[in-house]
């Protein structure tokens, strides 16, 4: 802090203090690295430092080279609701900061012992507190560089009981970096490093460029394929990057929303992107984005909610249809199409070998069609240029997506409901077998379901899922539920992994290598992969690798068989010759759970003769 009035601690009125929602808690390390990196952005700092050890319960210590702490400040930072970034009640209507409580520090100090080291620059000595388990603070002059030093050990060591419900420490690790992460993107203009137990886990250049900051976040190979995206109106501008088609993620980890340089969660805004890449991506898989919306602080009310994830913010609505036209715009382009790239084998795949986009409904015959393999990028176009139907606002910003269509000639469809006319399916930790009746393939529709006969009706049977079921269920009787043979790959991979990956990754080190996948560190957020588990294609190895660690609920096993499975399946948008879709339907028929897919997504729906009756308007004899 300078030393002018505007900008000294004091301690708040009880009015303007009441107002104030309450403070969060500090329930875990990640609370604490939050608060301190918030104040140390509060402070003007352009390199912050964070250093953690034994997942933040040993050791918590955040340097800046921010304004200082005028030496009379120093102890009254630690009392409660003391701040410098308000002074009364009118204030909270436009607040400009990260943090405005006042409760930080006095609430980390309350459960560990926290020793804070701070000068403001142009001053010759600084100022040293130390404070444990709430007790007055001890004051002393000390030498330190200027800026700011605060070191928290020792977390919740008079608390055994909150203590005893925190997570692992690698799980309390992928937590922090999730949150200097977050930060980091806030505000690309602020050089960040990470530290994990003495290595370094990520660093940014804090030279402004937010790509910059995504490629030494991300990866530099994810980093340059990013669609940018920006926009301005009355109030507000907006700047972001997005996902193309063919990138996804298993999770919405990576998805970042900023307003005004502070993360919140908001279900509207996120909606309005994904919407966007309906029918474009596979079904259980999300676009990564970070979008960063600026807005007059006086239309955004932060005191809502005490983590201050959620805000209120004026005029949702119209801002979510802004960001859904300008991620559309984004990823109408040539750089959203798949680039052409070499697989380990020399095959060429990518955009060269992409099927033309379809428009509408088309009836493909299939012993007409040459066969053509790659991936779709933008699918059934027209529709998605359609005017979206937006949520309703329900107040909340959690929770399930619901969205309604009103097909022409017909009711309202709820998108996220089984489709009442597919077969019944049996659960999946029933036993036995179920049967499907023998089938004959007629031909394809959007290059990705199949039509076929059956003696009792129509079938559609979507490639991807089918071939998936197809592919697991011969791993497992492969016996491929042990250790997994391993191939061995010739160069090396180098994978660039985001620092939870990192955190994953060596949590898991030791189930990887008995699964197959052999690594080594290769320097900072880089890793050597030199063998993979047998079964994973070529090219689809880091995809595979990210995807086993990115979940966590299955046996590692299964996780990875399931896996192999998926990637390796005939995707959606493939074309597929009469002969190829005859085999699909014969092996089908032949394994256990032909109806889902291994992860329970339907992979069959058949129209009875009755129902198709009902459709056209006709009686059945």
């Amino acid at each position: 802090m300078t030393g002018s009035q505007e900008t000294r601690i004091t301690i708040l009125d009880a009015m303007t203090a009441n107002q104030i929602a309450a403070g969060e808690v500090v329930e875990r390390p990640a609370s604490v690295v939050k608060e301190l990196v918030e104040n140390s952005l509060d402070a003007a700092a352009r390199h912050i430092t964070v250093e953690i050890e034994g997942g933040g319960l040993q050791l918590i210590r955040v340097r800046d080279d921010g304004r200082g702490i005028e030496p009379e400040d120093a102890p009254l930072a630690f009392a409660r609701h003391a701040t410098s970034k308000i002074r009364r009640a009118a204030d909270l209507a436009r607040i400009t900061t990260l943090g405005f409580r006042g409760e930080a520090l006095a609430s980390i100090a309350a459960v560990a012992r926290v020793e804070m080291a701070t000068r403001p620059p142009g001053r010759p000595g600084g100022t040293l507190v130390r404070v444990a388990g709430g007790k007055p603070p001890e004051v002393t002059e000390t030498g330190c560089p200027p800026g700011t030093s605060v070191t928290v050990k020792d977390l919740f060591y008079n608390t055994p009981a909150r203590r005893q419900y925190l997570k692992k420490p690698s799980t309390e690790a992928r937590a922090i970096v999730a949150t200097v992460e977050r930060l980091a993107l806030g505000h690309p203009g602020v050089a960040f490093s990470l530290s994990l137990d003495g290595r370094r886990s990520l660093a940014t250049p804090g030279n402004g460029d937010l790509q910059a900051v995504l490629a030494a976040l991300y990866g530099l190979e994810i980093g340059r394929e990013l669609l940018p995206f920006n926009g301005s109106g009355a109030g507000w501008s907006l700047q972001g990057f997005t996902s193309p088609p063919w990138l996804h993620r298993s999770n919405r980890d990576q998805q970042v929303l900023l307003i005004n340089g502070r993360y919140i969660t908001n279900r509207l805004l996120t909606w309005a992107i994904e919407s966007c890449y309906r029918n474009v991506i596979p079904a259980g898989r999300h676009p990564l984005f970070v979008l960063h919306l600026a807005v007059d602080p006086g239309e955004v009310d932060v005191n809502v909610h005490p983590a201050k994830l959620e805000v209120r913010l004026q005029r949702e609505q119209d801002l979510a249809r802004q960001v859904t036209n300008l991620v559309k715009g984004a990823l109408f382009t040539p750089r959203a199409v798949a680039p052409v790239t070499i697989s380990r084998s020399g095959d060429r795949k990518g955009a060269g070998s992409a099927p033309p986009v379809q428009q509408g409904f088309t009836f493909r015959e299939p012993d007409k069609q040459a066969r053509h393999w790659g991936e779709y990028v933008l699918r059934e176009r027209a529709r998605e240029n359609r005017e979206p139907e937006w949520p309703e606002k329900t107040g909340e910003n959690t929770g399930a997506i619901r969205t309604r269509e009103v097909p022409e000639g017909n009711g309202p469809v709820e998108r996220d409901k089984p489709d009442p006319t597919g077969p019944e399916k049996t659960p999946a930790e029933e036993t036995g077998k179920q049967v499907l009746p023998p089938l004959r393939a007629l031909g394809q529709v959007f290059n990705t379901y199949i039509l076929a006969g059956g003696e009792d009706g129509l079938y559609i049977i979507d490639q991807h899922a089918a071939h998936e079921r197809c592919r697991y269920e011969a791993l497992v009787k492969e016996g491929t539920t042990g250790s997994h043979p391993a191939q061995m790959l010739e160069p090396p991979l180098p994978l660039h992994l985001a620092p939870d990956m990192q955190v994953k990754l060596i949590d898991q080190i030791i189930t990887l290598r008995e699964l197959g996948f052999i690594i080594e560190e290769f320097g900072t957020g880089v890793f050597l992969l030199r063998s993979v588990p047998l079964g994973i294609p070529p090219g689809k190895e880091r995809e595979v690798l990210e995807d086993f660690l990115a979940e966590s609920t299955l046996p590692a096993p299964e996780r990875l068989l399931k896996l192999i499975a998926c990637h390796g399946a005939i995707k959606a948008g493939q074309s597929l010759a009469g002969a190829e879709m005859q085999k699909l339907l014969d092996d089908l028929r032949g394994v256990d759970h032909p109806y889902t897919c291994p992860h329970g997504r339907p992979a069959v729906v058949r129209l009875d003769e009755a129902q198709l009756a009902r459709y056209f308007h006709r009686h059945l004899k």
